[in-house]
């Protein structure tokens, strides 16, 4: 079965700009051709999708997603509150598989899970692989390996936690072991600075540049990815020196760390979503108020440095760290054209900048023959407004149009 897409727009995440009149022809789950709407194919083992109005990207890809920590309703709300309580690990993974599908119907069609207890984002990417739940193409990490006694308070079974060099290469080894992906670092605090008793400045350094060393070794022998989730000056500067291959958050930057990205190629993930999210949402989503105000003054500090990091042409990508369903992928591309990008710049950054990042590009990340037909179309001219990215009209994965929504989250009172 042929099925032929005619778009009024399409955006193939190449940052080239937008295209009309042309067709994108899928056969067997992949892209068979993008040819002029006049020489597309027709017939009776032809379907054809009509969308005037409407452009067509490709599949989504958010550099930075935990489905396991989305929140839908209110920390303290009766299901929240019964998962608290009682945390079996299959409500902890059916939550999950409702995160992934959440994601999947916003045009995600892969998330790099940054991070999970006990190797769970490994059985989500095999689950979702298998057939068995519905959701994005999984790339995944462990749990974080952080300094001993750093992980904050409340979220101590999402690390483990180690001292020394040689306990970060048996973490590292074991993770390899189990499947993960991506080896995730924790090389610095929150940006609210820790939790519990250790409270310090926002993204106060952890683990010494060797530790951190030890695990980018690791991850690289393997021919696998490493990232820091790093936050202060320092800790940046710590994860460039380790050699990871692309640094989460990033939040303050200055001009000789800019510089430091800039001479080694790295990569930084802003995750500007969670931010405005815990601004705007935070008390609403049921975490204190402290959290909204440092997420506020954090915010205007992180958006200015990285409009800085972006005029000096430092590369990009687009990742959420989402708490709940309004810090999404097309928010977080909103959110780094304020801080400078063009709406194609931002499309690019969620699609082949993260495709490349993450040794995707021969599969997915652009609209090219012979790619996987992983694609989404939205409302409006995604070129100039990329708001449009907000207004999902249609999924496809591996050439499938998806019965939307997956998940209906109006109870929860998201549009």
């Amino acid at each position: 079965m042929t099925t032929v897409i005619l778009p009024e727009f399409l955006v193939d995440g190449t940052g080239a700009s937008a295209r009309s009149g042309v067709a994108v022809v899928v056969e067997d789950g992949r892209i068979a051709a993008v040819v002029p709407a006049e020489h597309a194919p027709s017939g009776e083992r032809v379907t054809r999708i009509e969308a005037p109005g409407q452009t067509l990207l490709p599949g989504l890809i958010d550099l930075h997603f935990h489905q396991f920590l989305l929140l839908v309703e209110r920390v303290g709300g009766p299901q929240e509150q019964t998962f608290r309580r009682d945390p079996l690990i299959a409500t902890t993974i059916l939550k999950a598989a409702r995160a992934a599908k959440i994601w999947l119907q916003q045009g995600v069609t892969t998330i790099r899970d940054a991070g999970a207890p006990d190797n769970m984002a490994v059985a989500m990417r095999e689950a979702i692989a298998d057939g068995f739940t519905m959701g994005p193409r999984v790339i995944a990490s462990g749990a974080l390996i952080a300094q001993t006694g750093g992980m904050r308070a409340g979220n101590e079974d999402h690390a483990m936690e180690i001292t020394g060099a040689d306990e970060a290469r048996r973490v590292a080894r074991q993770q390899l072991k189990a499947g993960v992906d991506v080896l995730k670092i924790y090389g610095a605090s929150s940006i609210g600075g820790g939790g519990g008793r250790l409270v310090g400045p926002p993204g106060w350094p952890q683990l010494s540049v060797p530790e951190m060393r030890a695990i980018a070794e690791e991850a690289h022998k393997a021919d696998r990815l490493c990232s820091a989730h790093a936050v202060s000056t320092v800790s940046i500067r710590n994860a460039i020196e380790a050699g990871v291959d692309w640094v989460d958050h990033a939040d303050f930057l200055d001009d000789d760390t800019i510089q430091m990205l800039l001479d080694t190629d790295t990569p930084i993930c802003p995750t500007q979503a969670i931010a405005w999210s815990l601004e705007h949402f935070g008390e609403d989503m049921g975490f204190g108020p402290h959290i909204a105000t440092k997420a506020a003054e954090v915010s205007a500090i992180a958006t200015e440095g990285l409009r800085k990091a972006y005029r000096a042409g430092v590369r990009i990508a687009a990742g959420t760290d989402a708490d709940n369903p309004r810090a999404s992928l097309a928010q977080e591309c909103r959110l780094l054209t304020e801080a400078g990008m063009t709406p194609l710049e931002a499309i690019r950054a969620a699609t082949l900048t993260n495709a490349e990042i993450l040794r995707l590009e021969q599969q997915v990340g652009t609209i090219d023959e012979g790619k996987v037909a992983d694609l989404l179309l939205v409302e409006g001219d995604a070129a100039s407004d990329v708001g449009a990215l907000q207004r999902v009209r249609d999924v496809f994965q591996g050439g499938t149009r998806l019965s939307l929504p997956l998940v209906d989250l109006s109870p929860w009172g998201y549009a």
